[in-house]
Order: C-alpha cells, then structure tokens, then sequence
C-alpha cells in the first residue's frame, strides 16, 4: 500500500443517517473501505438523523472512521429544504484543515461544503468533489440552487483537485460546470457483496405486510417527485388487477398529490406505503419482489438496481442517466423511456410474464456486480486517486 493519507469527507448527512438517501450510505461505505486500507479517515458532517430527530454531536469512532458531527439550526429545514446550517464549520474548517493531506466532498450546495473548500483553497490542501447528480440544478429548488451559484459556489466545482463520476453520465455534469475532462475520473458507486451473501427467507416481507402471492412489483427510494412515483402508479393502473406494487421509502414532497393519484386511480387496495426500508426489511422486500421497478429522472447511479439484482430480483429503470447506464452494462432488467407510463408498464408486463426472463436477467447482472462494484475495489480505485493528487502537490 502507499503511505497512509490524512483524508477529511464532508458530507452534509453520514452513518446512520439512511433517510437522506445514498449519498450518506455511499460515504459511509466508502470511507469504512478506505480504513480497512491502513489511511486516516475522518468524516465532518452534520447532526440530522430524520424529520424529527438528532443524532447529536459528540465526536465518534465508527468502523475505523472519526466522525465529527455539527449542530444544525434547523433540523426541518435540512430534512424538508436540504438546507443545512452547521454552527462552527466555519471556525472548524478555518482552524483544522491543514491537518488533512485531501479533502474529499460529497454533494454539492451545502454550507460544508462551501467552510470547508474555502479553507481548503486557504491552506493549499487539495479537495476532490463526488456530486452523486447534485451539480446540475435540477428539481427542487432551482431558482436557489442558480443564486447559489451566481454568488460563488459554482467555482468550488472549478477548482476541485478531480472530481468523481460515479457513471459516464454524470461527464457532462462536471463539464457543463467548467472542469476539464482531464480533472474527471469515473469511479462508480459500490454494493457491499457481503450483505448478500445471506438473504431474508423468501415469502417473509409478503406475510409481514398481507400481500399474499400474487406479482409484486417494489420501488424503494426517496419518494421525490424526480423518482417517478406518479409514472409507477399510472403504469400500475395499466396491469391486471392481481399485480400489487410497494412503495418503500420516506416522502421528501408533500405527499398528498401521490395519495391524492392512488385514489384517483382506484389503487388503495393495489398499494402499500410501508416507510423507509433498511437492512434486512429492505432485502426481504427485495427478495419477495418479481419485479423491482425505479423510474426516476436524473438518477446518476442504480444503486438501488444493483441491490435488487443481488437479493435476485430484475429491475426496470429510466435509460436517460447512469441507472439505465448499469442495467445496459449487466443486462440486469429493462431500461424504459422517463415519463412513459405505457412504455413501463409493458416492460412490467413482460418480466411478470416471463419467470425464465427475470431468472437469466438476474444470472448474468449478478456476476457483472460482483466483478464490478464491491466496495473494496471502489475503495481502492479512489485510494489510487487521492496519491496521484497528493503526489502532484
């Protein structure tokens, strides 16, 4: 291994902290790779656990990583506006920052991220920028996501040491924002193989919940509106009357439209809301799916298709990013255009159909992660990164 390197992550949401997503998990797998490797890790992030409640900011030792959590003026305003307002960042960063060989950022906008680039670029410590699909400014909060910009945050994605792709997609992302290509490095997210190795007892989700035997289709996310949860329901509508669809994940928009569309639909005995899935609940829902559908916009990594595809269940994705990029590379499902009820519900159709179709999808698509996406190799890949920087000065 070369030599052990001090690395400061920044991330506004950090272990245990699932309700914000993959971002939070991709850190967090990635720093505990990157500890098993022999380097420094030390993680800055801020106190939010959910809507409700803190994680409180104690300093802690997880997996070999040191967290350092800062409080937030509002925990609702980072739950419900990702806005987060960490008291002492500033001071923090100001005063500790030389102690770093590199600073890597996860996310883009936040007030971490801007304390700690700009003592960063103070101290001549190089930081490298993962976005995970949050440099453009897309969906919610546009109009602040462009002042934000025009006030100065767009040169912290300029004046990254590199900047990570975690698809082929999210290239233009970083061009579009003034990096060069050559500053560029794609370097996917990754699945932790292990956590597959022993699945859920299939048909247990299916008892918990009532849904008896009948198809099922599961989508498990942030229930934004970018996820497509409006399209799965008009495509749902589409299918036979025995096909029932879970709904797995915590709302992040006001969810009266989506429960206002069940019931136009006629769907509230078709439909179960069971809230944010984790661990094992979220790989028996995985298991007892025949069909695990995620139809969103802009989603820049599929992570939650790798997932499927190790607990043996195919996917179907939207092909305008880097979720349909891996579906393509594993041949783990079918890839359907966004915003196409019609066009999902087919695809839906044909691998409930099909149980030959989705036990080949799942074959081949499992082999294709394995070789590709475990942490350890992910880990290792950014290890290389952070030296090639390091050594440049």
């Amino acid at each position: 291994m070369k030599r052990p390197l001090r690395i400061l992550h920044v991330t506004p949401s950090f272990y245990p902290a699932w309700a914000y997503g993959g971002i939070p998990r991709c850190a967090y797998e990635l720093c505990r790779e990157l500890a098993v490797l022999g380097h420094e890790i030390t993680v800055w992030t801020s106190d939010v656990f959910d809507r409700d409640s803190r994680l409180g900011t104690a300093e802690d030792t997880v997996d070999g990583i040191g967290i350092r959590r800062f409080r937030n003026l509002s925990n609702r305003l980072a739950h419900d506006f990702q806005l987060y307002v960490p008291l002492g960042i500033f001071r923090a960063a100001k005063e500790h920052v030389r102690e770093f060989d590199l600073v890597h950022i996860h996310s883009h906008r936040h007030l971490l991220q801007v304390a700690v680039a700009k003592a960063a670029r103070a101290a001549q410590v190089p930081y490298v920028l993962t976005g995970n699909g949050t440099v453009p400014a897309i969906e919610r909060y546009v109009g602040i996501k462009h002042v934000l910009d025009v006030l100065g945050v767009g040169s912290i994605v300029r004046d990254t040491a590199a900047c990570v792709a975690v698809s082929r997609a999210e290239i233009p992302h970083y061009v579009n924002a003034g990096v060069p290509l050559d500053r560029i490095r794609v370097i996917p997210n990754g699945v932790r193989l292990a956590e597959f190795d022993q699945l859920p007892v299939a048909g247990e989700f299916r008892r918990t919940h009532g849904l008896g035997e009948g198809p099922l289709i599961v989508f498990v996310g942030k229930i934004t509106p970018r996820k497509g949860v409006d399209v799965l329901l008009r495509a749902l509508a589409r299918l036979p009357e025995p096909v029932q669809l879970v709904v797995a994940g915590n709302f992040m928009m006001d969810e009266r439209p989506i429960r206002a569309l069940v019931d136009e639909l006629g769907l509230g005995h078709r439909v179960r809301f069971p809230g944010l899935l984790l661990g094992e609940e979220r790989n028996a829902a995985y298991v007892d799916a025949d069909v695990v559908a995620y139809p969103s916009i802009d989603e820049i990594f599929g992570l939650v298709a790798a997932e499927a595809i190790m607990c043996r269940s195919p996917v179907v994705v939207c092909g305008d990013s880097g979720c349909g990029e891996l579906v393509r590379a594993c041949g783990g499902g079918e890839v359907v255009p966004y915003g196409d009820p019609a066009a999902l519900a087919a695809a839906l159709g044909r691998l409930l159909d099909n149980p030959a179709a989705r036990a080949e999808h799942v074959r081949r698509a499992m082999a294709y992660v394995r070789e590709n996406l475990g942490w350890a190799s992910i880990a290792a890949r950014t290890a290389d990164l952070y030296a090639e920087i390091v050594a440049r000065g």
